[in-house]
């Protein structure tokens, strides 16, 4: 099999072919399938997609549900409102035991309202059995977007560990104590809350969940069982009500990556109306500025071949000014390097998610994808704000 890097004429040719991998879904979403609307806090199922509306005042707002994951999420008098689709996964993997990277994508087309006061928008989730916890329970958010004008960091605690590059943007990681409503309590239970907040807003774009807990780990905060892991507009005011505040996400998917396979939920999401799965407990906080810098940073690699070193790329030869799609990860402009660890996103030259695949200091990246996906052709990797392309010929 003979393998080769392709140089930056090669690059720009396949940045210009895959703004289709600048994500469909941000410029073409439209709900489809079944749909449910509920107006008072209920979890459920429909088709294979978990849901839950919350609102601490019981009916807030109400919430339209469809099966192929997309949502509509409208306020009319909430003190703390929740709404989110995804994965319902039932605490009995950790993320490494998955089989493959939980991914989820959203567009979002927002109406701010009156009176809000904190703001999350993203994903959200639950974790039990974490090692080292109050409660052994862990709230956790990567935070995209808010429908908050502003923010005061104390919502979302000072427990500062530092800033993270994923999905072509820059996150600053927060820890916070909370004692409030939780999953599988009667009452309030004391918990830590994990915050992932981008670091300007945007309105489309894939998350890499499984590399944001990655990078949590390497600072320090533990990681237990999942217990769902969903598509999150969340608002809400500890003095007032929000009104008039609208979060439609006419795409909205969570799934975990297995190469050509994804599976798109779990059979462990409860169907009936309860108060077990609560609110997220963020009644009484809000996150500091959000989300996103939607253009990501690519990078080129030299025309050499072989198995060299050549795995870690110069950024020299990279185009300088590549226009990305609205609220894209997808169509870099500045050239980083790629750093051989953690995990990489696979895309085809059409833009079709292939997998993932797991990156070792030392090893060929080369290797690495044809021993995966075993065909002859071309791959797009993308690692945080770096991009390759990779052309393999099977013999």
């Amino acid at each position: 099999m003979k393998i080769r890097i392709i140089g930056a004429s090669a690059l720009c040719i396949a940045f210009a072919a895959s703004a289709a991998f600048a994500q469909d879904f941000c410029s073409n979403a439209q709900h489809s399938g079944d749909k449910v609307t509920i107006s008072s806090n209920q979890v459920g199922k429909i088709g294979d997609i978990g849901y839950e509306l919350w609102d601490e005042n019981g009916s807030g707002g109400n919430a339209t549900f469809y099966s192929d994951g997309s949502m509509d999420c409208n306020i009319t008098s909430a003190k703390d409102y929740l709404c989110r689709a995804g994965l319902s996964l039932g605490s009995d993997k950790t993320y490494k035991e998955l089989g493959g990277d939980m991914i989820a994508e959203f567009k979002l087309i927002k109406n701010s309202g009156q009176n809000v006061q904190y703001s999350y928008i993203g994903v959200y989730g639950w974790m039990e059995g974490v090692p080292g916890t109050p409660s052994n329970l862990v709230e956790y958010y990567v935070i995209d977007n808010t429908l908050s004008q502003s923010m005061p960091g104390d919502w979302i605690g000072n427990e500062k560990k530092g800033t993270i590059q994923v999905d072509g943007g820059t996150y600053t990681v927060y820890r916070h104590t909370r004692t409030g409503a939780a999953i599988k309590t009667n009452g309030n239970a004391t918990f830590y809350q994990y915050f992932s907040v981008r670091s300007s807003p945007r309105d489309c774009g894939s998350i890499n969940i499984s590399e944001h807990m990655r990078q949590w780990e390497k600072m320090g905060l533990t990681m237990g069982k999942l217990y769902e892991a969903k598509v999150l507009g969340e608002a809400g005011n500890t003095s007032s009500n929000v009104t008039g505040g609208k979060m439609d996400f006419p795409h909205a998917k969570v799934y975990i990556s297995k190469g050509d396979q994804q599976e798109s939920s779990s059979s462990e999401a409860p169907s009936s109306s309860s108060s077990e799965a609560p609110k997220s407990s963020s009644d009484t906080q809000s996150s500091s500025s959000v989300a996103a810098s939607s253009s990501s940073d690519a990078q080129s690699s030299s025309s050499a071949d072989p198995a060299s070193s050549s795995d870690a790329v110069s950024s020299s030869s990279a185009p300088a000014n590549i226009s990305s799609s609205s609220g894209s990860d997808a169509l870099p402009a500045t050239a980083k390097v790629f750093v051989m660890s953690g995990s990489a996103q696979v895309f085809d030259m059409q833009g079709k998610f292939l997998g993932t695949v797991e990156l070792q200091s030392g090893a060929s990246l080369k290797e690495i994808v044809v021993n995966k996906f075993g065909k002859s052709g071309m791959y797009l990797l993308k690692q945080g704000a770096a991009v390759k392309v990779v052309s393999a010929e099977k013999r």
